[in-house]
């Protein structure tokens, strides 16, 4: 009989008490946070990339990384990339810009597209590209397409559907 009571009152007593409740998850905080971030890429002894950005974020685990404001400058070929925010993966060797990416050329050429995205494993030495429309003002001529795909080693840009107009 007292197995019985021993039973009821602990049956009892685990059903009058609610489950915890689970911790509330926000969203994932970066392991490491940097500020004023300059990066330089050397093969040999030669500069080629330089890197800046007011604010990198950093998941260890994964090597998924955020960044505010940033720029890079391409020193074979002059040309500098700025972006609003980008994303990537350090172990992929992969990044995406987005919210407006500027291209720079070191012959006057400013483009525009939404996003674009770098990928080491594509092409010898990586390539960009888009989906998301172009606009690019060169001093001899305006081009708008549908996206691109830049190879860095060829240093090539074939463009999808492009539309050029000469300026005069």
């Amino acid at each position: 009989m007292f197995r019985w009571f021993a039973v009821i009152v602990a049956v009892s007593s685990c059903a009058s008490e609610p489950p915890p409740a689970p911790k509330p998850t926000g969203p994932a905080r970066a392991d490491v946070t940097l500020k004023d971030v300059t990066m330089r890429q050397y093969k040999g002894a030669d500069l080629r990339v330089v890197a800046t950005t007011p604010r990198l974020e950093l998941m260890r685990g994964s090597n998924d990384f955020t960044a505010t404001d940033a720029g890079v400058f391409l020193k074979r070929s002059g040309v500098t990339v700025l972006s609003q925010q980008v994303s990537g993966n350090g172990i992929a060797q992969t990044a995406t810009g987005s919210n407006g990416v500027l291209f720079l050329g070191n012959d006057g050429t400013v483009g525009r597209t939404e996003h674009a995205t770098y990928d080491r494993a594509l092409a010898t030495e990586g390539a960009a590209f888009t989906d998301a429309g172009v606009a690019i003002d060169h001093p001899r001529f305006d081009l708008t397409s549908n996206g691109f795909f830049a190879d860095f080693a060829e240093q090539k840009v074939t463009f999808e559907q492009p539309v050029t107009k000469t300026k005069e």
